[in-house]
């Protein structure tokens, strides 16, 4: 057919959620949205997603749309970056896009597309220091060596700083926890907004997929203003009335732009 992708003239992009699905207003929606964009330009002659429900099916997903003869997958989310990069190693004749990945060692097959983090951290921390009346703000992130992560929570500690030098940002990071875990540990999400709600914080920035929203959810259920990061958390939390903003990343023009130069075969290596 005329979409048959094993035919060099066709052209076909698949996408991988880490985990969640394409309708969740965030991350994975945006991806999708740059996708269909190149589809609907007819920069590509097909194009089709795999939400990821366990993080064990990772690789088989990706492996399904390869074996499907798929010229470029898209991989969302930064829980997904080895999976991609053994991907990238396994199948040479395949491009990748690692959407929110870092690029690590440099592939001639893989683009990394990442994001200003501590810029979109720094915003939410001004905002919070302007927007306190008890004083007292905090951020909770994902494990600290993860780089988005870091640039996250830092980049509030700094916009809380410029935006009130007397006002100090409580910052808490994970400590440790399995690939499993990564991004989707609700659990201790909610159990250290729990904590960090006892020391009269009014306001509660989270980043990290599933468990910085648990936070937030667990927060925004006790009347605390929460200020969401990757995604819309209006859409997300129950209580939305104490959603004060998010730091939201658009991936979808990215995503375009790349998918545009694949179909060139001019795919750019590493970051972006």
């Amino acid at each position: 057919s005329s979409t048959n992708c094993a035919r060099p003239e066709v052209f076909c992009v698949g996408l991988v959620t880490a985990f969640g699905s394409v309708e969740d207003h965030g991350l994975n929606q945006s991806a999708w949205e740059g996708v269909r964009q190149a589809l609907e330009e007819s920069l590509i002659h097909r194009a089709e997603f795999i939400e990821s429900v366990d993080a064990r099916d990772r690789t088989k997903n990706i492996r399904t749309l390869l074996e499907s003869d798929y010229d470029l997958i898209v991989t969302v989310g930064i829980s997904m970056d080895e999976d991609t990069r053994l991907a990238a190693d396994e199948w040479p004749g395949a491009a990748f896009i690692g959407v929110d990945q870092p690029a690590g060692e440099s592939r001639p097959n893989l683009a990394s597309l990442t994001f200003p983090e501590d810029q979109g951290g720094f915003l939410a921390g001004a905002l919070a220091a302007l927007t306190t009346n008890t004083g007292k703000v905090a951020a909770l992130c994902e494990l600290e060596e993860i780089p988005s992560m870091w640039r996250y929570c830092e980049g509030f500690r700094s916009g809380v700083f410029y935006a009130n030098p007397d006002m100090r940002a409580r910052v808490l990071y994970k400590s440790e926890g399995g690939i499993g875990d990564l991004f989707n540990d609700p659990a201790w999400g909610e159990e250290q907004a729990l904590f960090i709600l006892e020391g009269s914080v009014d306001i509660l920035f989270a980043a990290g997929g599933e468990t910085a929203r648990a936070a937030l959810e667990t927060a925004a259920s006790r009347a605390v203003y929460v200020i969401g990061a990757d995604e819309d958390m209006y859409y997300q939390v129950g209580n939305s009335d104490f959603v004060l903003s998010s730091a939201v990343k658009q991936a979808g023009l990215g995503v375009y732009e790349l998918i545009k130069l694949a179909a060139e075969n001019r795919l750019p290596v590493g970051e972006t």
